[in-house]
């Protein structure tokens, strides 16, 4: 894969800031900058008794430790296991290094998977990601400032940034005016669906997903279908529980996944009951979901814990949903409180009683993208959301140092949580001002918004 950021990025930027300036982001300069092509290499899988990778568990391990050996950071400080074997089903923490630590401001990653091997890698990528996202957004050098109104012709379309906050107002062409005028920190990505590069501006999307959708793996294409998964994941599930969608129930007994099997049992032998569902939606995109409980530990030293998994295989996805399931559970018997991300957290059943489905089908009936190729499984992941009218966006996150892929993949029109309902274009640009502008302007600015907005709740 070629790399989305040209190394002579930085000096060119420099060089030309005159030019640009004066001729308002010349079209040489653009065609230089935006002259880098994605392009999916295929990659067979090798390993898929748990989550299908390139290479085994061991191996993504081992090779992040030589690597580190090489490099003068302090990223992992160790790794180790931290369930207390009741459910038997592994989850591993991975402790950052002092630089780590200094990016990301935590101090552990948690990772999870149906085997001890897996559950480590997974605790030690989930630090990369962090690690390699967040020195991405805090450098400088991998952004520049400037206006929607100066770069449209390369910048991805105004319809994506409505998109992005689900605004089908009246004010949509007066929120296009506004949005175009403020500044914003822009860097280079890539248009999966168009297979082209584009503009993003990386703040305003932040501000709507935070964290969702980055992601790390052994290779380009495996981190890439992991973030698009992950977004399609939050989607689906803020769609299911902010409008208490009834969705058919999966029976556990249809999974013939062996190591998916092995894991029901264990659910099973510690008393825990569960309840899954196809959260797949019309999406194209199998994503399986799961309520669990343990009436023994309920709610004295356990809670009611709601999540999900998305891949393109139905049987890895339900794989991934009992994974998580375990690492938020705390074995169902420690008191942990988990911290909810996709999902809500219920406090009784009776507040989960419209998941309790009485229609049910099998794995099987959910819809199956998977190939031995995870190139052309992302490419059937896309073409399922083009069909939903949605474009994959991804930005290179890849720390230069580490070289171990790395992105951030926005899908405008994604949900996630609550974090844009019932907002609008007008609302985001207004709080990007308040929040990265010097008060006088900033002021100044928002008087403006308001006289074209009049009576909003938000200036």
């Amino acid at each position: 894969m070629l790399p989305l950021y040209h190394k002579n990025f930085k000096c060119q930027f420099k060089k030309n800031l005159l030019v640009l300036k004066s001729k308002k982001w010349s079209n040489l300069f653009m065609e230089e900058i935006m002259k880098n092509k994605m392009i999916l290499k295929d990659a067979f899988k090798t390993f898929t008794l748990d989550q299908d990778k390139i290479i085994s568990p061991e191996e993504t391990v081992r090779r992040l430790r030589e690597k580190l050996k090489k490099i003068n950071l302090d990223i992992l400080e160790s790794t180790a296991r931290i369930d207390n074997g009741r459910l038997g089903i592994p989850v591993y923490f991975s402790t950052c290094g002092k630089d780590a630590a200094a990016v990301t401001g935590t101090k552990k990653q948690m990772g999870k998977g149906g085997t001890p091997a897996q559950a480590e890698a997974s605790a030690v990528m989930e630090l990369v990601e962090r690690f390699s996202f967040f020195s991405f957004s805090k450098n400088p050098e991998n952004f520049f400032t400037e206006t929607y109104r100066n770069l449209k012709e390369n910048a991805l379309s105004f319809d994506m940034i409505a998109r992005s906050v689900h605004d089908t107002s009246q004010d949509i062409e007066i929120a296009s005016k506004i949005f175009e005028n403020i500044p914003l920190r822009w860097t280079r990505g890539y248009n999966l669906t168009r297979n082209e590069e584009v503009l993003i501006p990386f703040d305003w999307f932040f501000a709507i997903n935070q964290f969702n959708g980055t992601s790390a793996g052994n290779c380009a294409e495996e981190a890439l279908l992991q973030g698009l998964c992950e977004v399609v994941e939050r989607h689906v599930s803020s769609l299911i529980s902010r409008n208490s969608l009834n969705v058919p129930a999966i029976r556990p007994d249809s999974a013939t996944d062996p190591l998916v099997m092995e894991m029901i049992q264990k659910y099973r032998n510690a008393g825990v009951q569960f309840r899954l569902s196809d959260f797949s939606l019309d999406m194209g995109i199998p994503t399986v979901g799961i309520l669990a409980y343990n009436p023994e530990t309920f709610p004295e030293k356990s809670e009611i814990v709601w999540t999900a998994g998305t891949t393109p295989d139905p049987q890895k996805a339900l794989s991934r949903a009992l994974t998580e399931t375990a690492q938020l559970a705390g074995d169902f018997n420690t008191g942990s409180n988990y911290v909810a991300s996709g999902l809500p957290k219920f406090r009784n059943l009776q507040e989960a009683g419209f998941v309790m489905a009485a229609k049910e089908i099998d794995i099987t009936d959910l819809p199956d993208l998977s190939d031995n190729n995870i190139k052309v499984e992302i490419q059937n992941c896309v073409a399922a959301l083009a069909a939903k009218g949605m474009e994959v966006f991804v930005i290179n996150t890849t720390h230069p140092l580490l070289e171990i892929p790395a992105f951030y993949t926005i899908i405008p029109g994604a949900h996630f949580r609550e974090r844009a309902a019932g907002t609008g274009v007008g609302m985001f640009a207004a709080k990007l001002i308040a929040e990265n502008q010097p008060p006088d302007i900033a002021l100044a600015e928002l008087e403006k918004i308001e006289e074209q907005l009049p009576g909003k709740y938000y200036i």
